[in-house]
């Protein structure tokens, strides 16, 4: 028997969180290549990110924009953000590249609170669902640069770079936020490749409590979506799920 494959845009409408979880992946992909970008374009430092920041916005708000309570305020904070963008592109200035980066953390709290409640409310676990529950993780990636890099703004010199062979970071290269996000993710999956540093005392902070929420998210996900995968097959099978901590009594003789 043959499968019938689905037409391009109803398997986009069924999916929203997976064009969100696309979106997050290739941002994770460009954020280390934002070095090389500028080296071969017109665009340098935060305009590097700039088209990549752009489709992660857009594909945030086309994932909510099923939820009509979620449109208003996705159509405005989301409009609110691109105009940022664009600004913050087209006249840099780090004042006004810190109001687009606070603006663009708001935006990204919005969308992981609304994903959060849609993953952890949903009555069954299918592909949209596991799409929403991995942008989860991905978005607080994503979030954690932002805010990182508007650390740098405000305190510079809270990153450093450390060059390939050396031990100490040179006081004249300083991370933007391609680097920044790269840093974000090597600290999220606790992996620590040691090539971005934070050197203040807030950068450490914000540092650690992303390490341990990280992984937090990940006990309580996880947690949660076997729960439900387990009750969804139970409720299919109509037989109860009985959970065992020690051996059953034997009979006596």
């Amino acid at each position: 028997m043959t499968k019938v494959r689905k037409p391009l845009i109803p398997l986009l409408a069924e999916y929203p969180f997976g064009i969100l979880l696309a979106a997050l992946l290739l941002i994770i992909v460009a954020a280390p290549l934002t070095g090389r970008i500028s080296h071969v374009s017109f665009m340098h430092g935060q305009a590097a990110m700039a088209p990549y920041v752009f489709i992660l916005t857009v594909a945030s708000a086309y994932a909510l924009w099923s939820t009509p309570r979620h449109r208003t305020a996705t159509l405005i904070m989301g409009g609110f953000v691109l105009l940022l963008l664009y600004l913050s592109t087209t006249f840099p200035h780090h004042r006004l590249a810190a109001v687009h980066l606070t603006a663009q953390a708001a935006f990204m709290v919005f969308v992981i609170a609304a994903v959060l409640r849609r993953v952890f409310s949903a009555p069954e676990v299918d592909g949209n669902i596991l799409c929403g529950a991995a942008s989860l993780y991905l978005l607080i990636g994503v979030l954690m640069g932002f805010l990182f890099s508007i650390i740098e703004i405000v305190v510079p010199g809270s990153f450093a770079i450390v060059p390939a062979g050396e031990t100490s970071p040179p006081p004249t290269v300083r991370p933007g936020p391609g680097w920044l996000i790269y840093y974000s993710f090597t600290t999220l999956t606790t992996v620590g490749f040691g090539d971005v540093m934070p050197s203040g005392d807030l950068a450490r902070s914000a540092s650690v409590f992303e390490a341990v929420v990280g992984q937090m998210l990940l006990v309580v996900m996880m947690a949660r979506l076997v729960g439900l995968h387990v009750a969804q097959s139970s409720t299919r099978s109509h037989r109860p799920v009985i959970f065992e901590t020690s051996e059953p009594a034997r009979r006596k003789p």
